[in-house]
């Protein structure tokens, strides 16, 4: 049963690290309304292991994996191929620079979803994420040095695969 003291821990945690969590969620998901349905379920499943967690060197690595095995789930539930298409980017300057932007975005996501799992959740951990070398380790539980040799791997895969 989680305690007061719980209670405050689990909402320090997402004061301090829930805006980037989300952050990473609305670029994979594309979308705001897919993004917080990922989200409350990264909430729902970090309180239910809340108590039972050891003491982390890592909230943020830790609440990103989660959000990131929350986001897959999501995914396969709903039976989306595309988590890198943001089609809704006001920056853009014509109709024809989004339309490039989005076949880009396509293409790129397409290609990463043929990575094997363990090379697309570093691409996604690291670059999607926006998490450190150490901090995608941390999320993985492996070495940095898996982390860049998986990294190097993905990044090699992915060039075949655009090219």
């Amino acid at each position: 049963m989680a305690t007061n003291a719980d209670q405050s821990e689990f909402l320090k945690m997402v004061d301090d690290h829930g805006a980037a969590v989300l952050a990473m969620l609305r670029r994979l998901c594309g979308n705001t309304p897919d993004a917080e349905d990922a989200f409350q379920e990264t909430a729902v499943r970090v309180w239910k292991s809340f108590d039972r967690q050891p003491p982390l060197r890592n909230p943020r690595a830790w609440l990103m994996s989660i959000a990131y095995r929350a986001f897959v789930d999501q995914n396969a539930r709903r039976r989306k191929g595309d988590i890198l298409t943001d089609v809704a980017d006001h920056r853009l300057h014509s109709p024809g620079d989004a339309a490039v932007k989005v076949e880009e975005a396509t293409q790129i996501g397409t290609a990463i979803e043929e990575l094997s799992e363990n090379l697309r959740q570093v691409v996604v951990l690291h670059y999607t994420g926006g998490l450190t070398l150490l901090e995608t380790a941390d999320a993985l539980d492996i070495s940095v040095g898996t982390v860049k040799s998986r990294l190097s791997a993905a990044l090699t895969k992915l060039r075949s695969i655009l090219s």
